[in-house]
């Protein structure tokens, strides 16, 4: 069986849990699964697949994830690689997850790393994990509060891609 490395950015802690979760459906799919925050600096050339996340500020990845995949992106492109993106939209309206979706697009047009899946997930508004002019935006955007996490659906995904990526026999 495979290992997969699972790097995860964020602000508010809610893409490590998705992060946590996908690892979760990897073990049970009998992959090996390491997962660590994209601000560790993670060395993905010891692995034989990635899944590379974040939550979205902005209509944006964080720039510490962008970063860390334009840095990695021979290594990625040399290895499976799928991406996840949580964002409050895929709780709000999702049918919209086109949209979120397109995210993704200025990262793989930028560093060529083509994933073999993009994962999409509900995120989070619990005010106190953010700042307070991010509350305020949030607020203004008239954003519902919550925890709005599939992290079941998060685990499922990690089970369903772990084939892709070459993680199982």
């Amino acid at each position: 069986m495979g290992k997969a490395l699972v790097v995860y950015g964020t602000k508010s802690g809610c893409t490590k849990g998705i992060a946590e979760a996908i690892a979760d459906g990897l073990r049970l799919a009998g992959a090996t699964a390491d997962v660590v925050a994209v601000e560790d600096k993670p060395d993905p050339s010891a692995y034989d697949a990635v899944i590379v996340g974040s939550g979205i500020r902005a209509g944006s990845w964080h720039g510490a994830a962008k970063r860390w995949v334009t840095e990695q992106a021979e290594l990625l492109k040399a290895r499976p690689t799928a991406f996840f993106t949580a964002c409050l939209t895929m709780h709000t309206n999702p049918e919209k997850a086109e949209e979120v979706r397109a995210y993704t697009v200025p990262l793989i047009a930028e560093t060529g790393v083509r994933p073999v899946d993009e994962g999409l997930f509900p995120g989070m508004n619990l005010p106190k994990t953010f700042s307070l002019p991010e509350r305020l935006v949030m607020k203004a955007m008239k954003s519902p509060e919550g925890d709005f996490r599939d992290l079941a659906a998060a685990v499922e995904w990690g089970t369903e891609i772990a084939p892709k990526l070459g993680l199982t026999a």
